[in-house]
C-alpha cells in the first residue's frame, strides 16, 4: 500500500487519525482509546493511527517511568554515599557528580516529553494529510495487525 495514498479516505477518517496523534496535547491516552473504540470497524486507517497514538502514549509512559525510577535511585544512593563519606547522617552532603547526574536526567526527560510532543503533532499532521506513517517498531507491528502483511 501506498503510504502517502489519499485517495478513498474521507475527511473525518483524516481527522479522527489526526485528533488521535494530536492526544499527546489534547487529552492523554484516552482521547485515542475512544477514537479507537468508535471507529475501530469504521476504517482501518483510523485503526491504525487511533492504535498507534495509543502505543506511543505507553511507550513515553514507560520511558519516563523509567528513567524517573533510575533518578530516585540514583538520589538515594548519591545521598547515602555522600553522608557516608562525610562521616555525617544527614543528607547535606551530596556530591557534586550526583547534582550533575541529576541535572541531566531532569533535562533528559524535558527532553523527552518535548520531543515526544513534537513528533505526536508531526504524526498528527501527516496523518490528516493521509499518510500511513510508521512510528519505529510499533508502527510496524500495529500495520501487520490492520492490514495484514506488509
Amino acid at each position: 500500500m501506498d503510504y502517502n495514498n489519499t485517495s478513498g479516505l474521507t475527511s473525518d477518517e483524516k481527522l479522527f487519525a489526526f485528533l488521535s496523534h494530536l492526544s499527546v496535547i489534547l487529552g492523554g491516552i484516552l482521547l485515542p482509546i475512544i477514537i479507537w473504540a468508535i471507529q475501530k470497524d469504521k476504517s482501518k486507517f483510523i485503526r491504525f493511527h487511533s492504535l498507534q497514538a495509543i502505543f506511543y502514549h505507553i511507550a513515553i509512559g514507560v520511558i519516563i517511568v523509567f528513567i524517573v525510577i533510575i533518578l530516585a535511585v540514583l538520589i538515594v544512593l548519591g545521598a547515602g554515599f555522600g553522608a557516608l563519606a562525610s562521616g555525617h547522617s544527614n543528607h547535606e552532603a551530596m556530591p557534586v557528580m550526583m547534582m550533575i547526574l541529576i541535572f541531566f536526567f531532569y533535562g533528559f526527560i524535558f527532553l523527552l516529553a518535548f520531543g515526544s510532543i513534537g513528533y505526536g503533532i508531526y504524526l498528527a499532521v501527516k496523518a490528516y494529510n493521509g499518510a500511513l506513517i510508521k512510528i519505529p517498531v510499533i508502527g510496524n507491528i500495529i500495520y501487520r495487525k490492520v492490514y495484514g502483511n506488509g
